[in-house]
C-alpha cells in the first residue's frame, strides 16, 4: 500500500498543473469549450458562426468571444515526415502541431471481464491501425503503470505491444506481479477498494498529463464494464476520485469515451448512478456499448476528434473554486450539439499554487560557462587605452612571441592570435586575427599587427587562440580587462612604447602613426625609443608634459618632450639608450593642467 500511496499523492499533486499558471494573481476568466455539432443524420455541421450559436452559464446566457472550427486532416502532404517522439520536449511540440490529434487508451483491466480480453483487443488493434493517421500521438495506460513516465508516441509497434498485455481481471484476484502481490488486501472487499482507488489514481493522472498538452481536444477512451465509487476515509480526502476526473478533464477539453466491451444482454442496470455515463456526458464524450462492431462507435469517436468547433466566451464566476453548468445550444434547426457540461473555476488557493509553479518553472536563461582565466607563457601581450568616440575609451592591442611550444622532434612558434573581445554584457567589439608586432611595424592588408577598438568604460573579457604558422592553436589566452573612462580636469591615457634601430626608423616613427607601438620592454643600447603620450585636458585647453629619466627611483635628468603634438594626436618623448648602462630604468611622466595634473610611468630593461 505504501508504493501505491505514493504514487496517488504525486497524482494529487499534479493536479495543480492542469492549467498554464495566470500571468498575475489575478484569475483568468477566460474559457475554452469544445464542442462536435451534427445535422439529423449524424453529419458533421461545419458552417456555424457565434451567431447560431447560444451559450448558458448557469442558466444566464453569456456573449461568445469567438467561434473556430478544428478541421483534422490526418493525411502527409507529399514529402512530409513525421519525428519520433524521444522525449518530453518532443511530445510537447508534436501536441501542438496542427492536423494533431491526441488519442489515451485506459484499459482498466480490474474492471473487464475476462471473456472480453479478445474483444478489446481486436476491436483497439483495428483502430490503431485503420484509423489513426501518421501525425496522431497515442497513448495506453493501465492502472498499475508509471504515472511518473506517461508519454504519447507515433510508435504503432509499441501500442500495438502495450494492447496485447491487456488482460480482463475483473474478478481475478490472482496477483500477477510481486508488486500487486505485496500492495493487493488478502480479502476480497479490501482488493476491490484499492483497485478501485488505483483506477481513479493512475486515470487523474492521465488526464492531467493530457491538460498540459494545449487547450485543443484531447479523446480519452476508459475501457471498463463498471465504475465504483470510492468510500472516503478520513486523511485520505484528497486522493483522486470520479470527480477529480471530470473536473481536471472540464478545465482542459478532455472528452472522455467509456467502452464497455461486454455483448449485448451482458450488460446490467447498475444500482444508483452511472458513474460512467456521468463522466461521459459531463466532459462531451459517449458510451460505446451494446451490440455489433465497436469499431463503429470508435470510428465515431475520432470523428469527433477531427472536426469540432472551439468556442471561446468569459465567465463572471473566475475564481469561486465551484462548478458551473455550461449549456451550448445552436439556433439552427436540425443542428445538435454535445459539448460538456460545465467547468469548475479555478480556487483562490489554486490560483496561488499556480502562480507560485508558474514562477519556479518559468524559463531561466541559462548560466553563462565562460571559459577558465588562463595566461599563456607564450605571448608578451600589450594594452593600450586612449580616448575614442562618442565618450568611449579606445583599446589598443600589440603582442609579441615570449616562448614557443615544443613537442616530439617539433618546435611551434607562435604566429598569430585569434582575438575575440567582448563587454560584461556579451556584446562582441572586436573578432578578429592580429599579428606580432615588430620595430616599426604597420598595419597592412589582411596582416593587422594590432587591434584597435572602442569599447565602454568596464570590464572586457578578451579570449585569445594562439596559433601556428599553421593556423594550428598551439595555446590560448582569456583574461579580464578593465577597462577606465579617460575623463577628468587632466588625463593620461596609456603612453605607448616604439622601438627605433635607425635614424631613418625615427623619422618614420615621428611622421607617421600607423607604426605600432611595441610591447617589448626589454632594449639594446643600439636602439632609440619614442614615447607617445596620449594626455587630455578640460575643452580644447591641453596639459603641459614633462618627462624624467630614473633609475630605481632615482632620478637621472630630465627628457625633452616636443612642444606640439604630433600627427597621432600625441605627444612625443625621444629617448636614446646609447648612454645607458644595462638595468632597470623608468620614464616618469607628468600631466598638468588648470584644474590639476596626472602622473604615469614606462618602465623598461636595457641589455648590451
Amino acid at each position: 500500500m505504501r508504493v501505491w500511496m505514493v504514487a496517488l499523492v504525486a497524482a494529487a499533486l499534479a493536479e495543480a498543473s492542469v492549467h498554464p499558471a495566470p500571468a498575475t494573481t489575478a484569475p483568468s476568466d477566460v474559457v475554452h469549450v469544445d464542442a462536435v455539432a451534427v445535422d439529423a443524420r449524424g453529419r458533421s455541421v461545419e458552417t456555424l458562426k457565434a451567431g447560431d450559436l447560444e451559450l448558458r452559464e448557469d442558466g444566464f446566457v453569456r456573449p461568445i468571444d469567438d467561434v473556430r472550427f478544428v478541421k483534422i486532416d490526418p493525411v502527409l502532404a507529399a514529402g512530409e515526415a513525421v519525428a519520433p517522439i524521444a522525449s518530453e520536449a518532443d511530445e510537447r511540440a508534436a501536441a501542438a502541431q496542427p492536423n494533431t490529434r491526441l488519442v489515451a487508451f485506459y484499459l482498466d483491466d480490474y474492471h473487464v471481464s475476462p471473456a472480453s480480453t479478445e474483444r478489446v483487443r481486436t476491436a483497439l488493434h483495428q483502430f490503431v491501425d485503420h484509423e489513426l493517421g501518421p501525425r496522431d500521438l497515442v497513448v495506453v495506460m493501465r492502472p498499475l503503470d508509471s504515472l511518473l513516465t506517461i508519454r504519447l508516441t507515433r510508435d504503432r509497434a509499441a501500442v500495438h505491444r502495450v494492447i496485447n498485455t491487456f488482460r480482463g481481471r475483473l474478478g481475478d484476484y490472482e496477483p500477477a506481479n510481486d508488486l500487486e502481490r505485496s500492495l493487493i488486501a488478502k480479502n476480497h472487499a479490501g482488493a476491490d477498494a484499492q483497485r478501485t482507488q488505483a483506477t481513479w489514481s493512475s486515470l487523474n493522472a492521465l488526464v492531467i498529463h493530457l491538460a498540459n498538452l494545449g487547450s485543443a481536444r484531447k479523446t480519452l477512451l476508459l475501457v471498463s464494464e463498471r465504475a465504483n465509487p470510492v468510500v472516503q476515509r478520513r486523511g485520505f480526502e484528497s486522493l483522486p476520485t470520479s470527480s477529480f476526473v471530470v473536473r481536471a478533464a472540464n478545465r482542459s477539453n478532455v472528452s472522455l469515451y467509456v467502452l464497455d466491451p461486454r455483448e449485448a444482454g451482458a450488460q446490467q442496470v447498475p444500482e444508483g448512478p452511472d458513474l460512467l455515463k456521468v463522466m461521459a456526458d459531463d466532459t462531451g464524450g459517449e458510451v460505446i456499448a451494446g451490440a455489433g462492431d465497436p469499431g463503429v462507435a470508435l470510428r465515431r469517436m475520432i470523428a469527433d476528434a477531427s472536426a469540432y468547433y472551439m468556442v471561446t466566451y468569459r465567465t463572471q464566476r473566475a475564481g469561486d473554486g465551484m462548478f458551473h453548468a455550461v449549456e451550448l445550444k445552436a439556433k439552427k434547426p436540425g443542428v445538435s450539439i454535445r459539448a460538456r457540461k460545465g467547468f469548475d473555476s479555478l480556487s483562490a488557493d489554486e490560483i496561488q499554487r499556480l502562480n507560485l509553479l508558474a514562477k519556479i518553472n518559468e524559463p531561466k536563461p541559462p548560466p553563462k560557462l565562460e571559459p577558465m582565466r588562463h595566461q599563456s607563457a607564450l605571448i608578451r601581450p600589450w594594452f593600450g587605452l586612449s580616448r575614442g568616440d562618442s565618450g568611449r575609451t579606445r583599446v589598443t592591442f600589440v603582442w609579441e612571441a615570449a616562448g614557443q611550444l615544443i613537442e616530439t622532434r617539433t618546435v611551434r612558434s607562435p604566429s598569430r592570435i585569434v582575438l575575440k573581445v567582448v563587454t560584461a554584457d556579451g556584446t562582441s567589439v572586436f573578432d578578429g586575427v592580429v599579428r606580432p608586432s615588430t620595430a616599426t611595424a604597420i598595419d597592412g592588408p589582411g596582416q593587422a599587427v594590432r587591434a584597435v577598438f572602442d569599447a565602454p568604460p568596464g570590464r572586457l573579457r578578451l579570449q585569445m587562440s594562439i596559433e601556428d604558422a599553421t593556423a594550428r592553436e598551439i595555446d590560448s589566452d582569456v583574461r579580464d580587462l578593465v577597462v577606465r573612462e579617460l575623463r577628468g580636469p587632466v588625463v593620461i591615457g596609456t603612453p605607448e612604447v616604439v622601438r627605433a634601430r635607425t635614424a631613418r626608423d625615427v623619422r618614420l616613427i615621428e611622421g607617421d602613426p600607423a607604426v605600432a607601438p611595441v610591447a617589448a620592454r626589454e632594449f639594446s643600447r643600439s636602439e632609440s625609443l619614442i614615447i607617445r603620450v596620449p594626455a587630455y585636458g578640460e575643452g580644447d585647453a591641453a596639459p603641459v608634459i614633462s618627462a624624467r629619466l630614473a633609475s630605481r627611483g632615482r632620478p637621472l635628468r630630465d627628457l625633452v618632450v616636443d612642444p606640439e603634438n604630433r600627427p597621432d594626436g600625441r605627444r612625443h618623448i625621444h629617448v636614446p639608450l646609447s648612454s645607458l648602462g644595462p638595468g632597470e630604468y623608468s620614464i616618469e611622466i607628468t600631466a598638468v593642467g588648470p584644474q590639476g595634473e596626472a602622473r604615469d610611468a614606462v618602465a623598461f630593461r636595457v641589455t648590451n
